[in-house]
């Protein structure tokens, strides 16, 4: 579990750390079976004290929990979290504050709880359950595909988009690769989650990597909510860096992919939602 802590008190911060640390080892070694077990291992763990900080990481590292202090000086906790949400979508926020003021505006923002400083040891618990519930429910989603060269399951979080070309499905990976298999949309519905969304007949988009939507169509990259320094032209409906051959395993820059008419005030819609999350 990758975790980051933002907090303009640093003594504060690390206190969490250490209470969260700690819980996680007493539960891995609890001997009360039946109960849940937060997952012991933490692969990353950033103690930012400014919020701009912790945006300007969040651009290059992914992050799976933030425990955010809504106050943070200028900039409210609130409002930086509503920017990270933006880059990462499936970030899982955890509130914490001194006061009780906030309570009701956390409900802006996507969240899984909110904290009183300081913090009851058995609340952070409950908090990191539901959140590590969240989590692995994100990471447990794959999509099923069945072809020639045998079953292959994809990560949701993985895919950038589906393609259909007759009756043939083409999926879209971030990693630059393309599984195909015979079929129709309809057969992945109850595969796919609120993401994603069909914009074109043609077209099924992954909303985690739609950077941009403009001229009905939206630009789709692995990168998306990076900064790029210098992305490609587009030339037709993709670009690709290996010359433009849609049929290698290509590593993608950026994708325009068409909405059509039919779709167009649906998927403007569905866009604006998931950009407010």
């Amino acid at each position: 579990m990758r975790i980051a802590i933002c907090d303009d008190d640093s003594a504060a911060s690390n206190a969490l750390y250490q209470d969260i640390t700690q819980l996680a080892e007493k539960q891995l070694h609890s001997s009360q079976k039946s109960e849940p077990v937060l997952a012991p291992v933490i692969t990353r763990s950033d103690i930012f004290t400014d919020s701009d900080e912790f945006l300007f990481a969040a651009e290059t590292e992914h992050y799976d929990l933030a425990f955010v202090d809504i106050e943070l000086g200028e900039e409210s906790g609130i409002q930086l979290s509503n920017k990270l949400l933006r880059l990462h979508p499936d970030l899982q926020i955890i509130f914490f504050s001194g006061y009780d003021d906030y309570y009701l505006d956390v409900y802006n923002v996507d969240h899984v709880y909110f904290l009183k400083k300081p913090v009851d040891p058995e609340r952070l618990k409950t908090a990191l359950l539901a959140a590590q519930r969240r989590i692995l429910s994100l990471q447990d989603k794959f999509l099923t595909i069945a072809n020639k060269q045998g079953v292959f399951r994809i990560a949701l979080q993985d895919i950038l988009f589906l393609e259909k070309s007759r009756r043939l499905i083409l999926v879209h990976t971030a990693d630059g690769e393309i599984y195909k298999t015979y079929g129709k949309f309809s057969d992945f519905e109850d595969s796919l989650n609120s993401l994603f969304f069909q914009c074109h007949t043609s077209y099924i988009v992954n909303f985690r990597f739609v950077s941009e939507m403009t001229d009905r169509k939206f630009l789709v990259s692995p990168h998306a909510g990076l900064h790029i320094a210098a992305p490609r032209p587009l030339h037709g409906a993709a670009a690709y860096d290996n010359g433009g051959d849609p049929g290698d395993d290509a590593h993608y820059l950026e994708q325009a992919i068409p909405i059509s008419k039919t779709y167009y005030t649906q998927a403007k819609e569905a866009f604006l939602k998931c950009l407010m999350r």
